[in-house]
């Protein structure tokens, strides 16, 4: 069973039976976080609240095992794997492209490009990844900005537990 496959069991198993009884699932104030580890993969998802077939989702980060990289390898390596990211979520809702890459720093940012615009306010998706000695960490989130906001902010973005699995396996693909 795939990474995705499970979290959409426990995603059910959550708004079946309840919080008490979903493995790995922890509340805050913001909702909730569910957390799962498999083999060397670990997914967290941020949670604004659920129903019994989908989540209000905040972020979403998987982390993974690393290869041993210098410099020159990590520009490289953080190059193909943005360019892969790109083509995988080709299925969100605007394209994405680089916004950033720095091997230095191990980071590798991606955009909707062009973003999402209704008036003044502006919609996009942020993919970020970080890789460091041994270890990848994707983040995906959707922001919103706005005139008069001090910066973006995360939006809530409901989606079926479905399309988390997808999500999630698509990441964990890119690998």
């Amino acid at each position: 069973m795939s990474l995705g496959k499970q979290i959409v069991e426990e995603l059910k198993t959550l708004a079946q039976r309840g919080p008490a009884q979903a493995t790995g699932y922890i509340v805050t104030p913001q909702g909730g976080t569910l957390t799962m580890i498999r083999e060397s993969q670990r997914v967290v998802l941020e949670l604004a609240d659920h129903d019994r077939y989908s989540a209000a989702l905040l972020a979403l980060e998987l982390r993974s095992p690393s290869p041993p990289l210098d410099e020159q390898d990590t520009h490289s390596y953080l190059h193909t794997r943005a360019a892969d990211l790109v083509q995988r979520l080709s299925y969100l809702e605007e394209p994405l492209a680089v916004w950033e890459l720095d091997s230095r720093e191990g980071l590798a940012q991606l955009r909707s490009c062009p973003p999402q615009q209704e008036g003044d306010d502006i919609f996009f998706w942020e993919v970020t990844l970080r890789t460091s000695d041994d270890t990848d960490a994707v983040h995906l989130t959707r922001y919103h900005w706005a005139p008069g906001l001090a910066g973006a902010e995360k939006l809530i973005y409901p989606a079926t537990f479905t399309l988390v699995g997808r999500l999630i396996d698509t990441l964990s693909a890119a690998e």
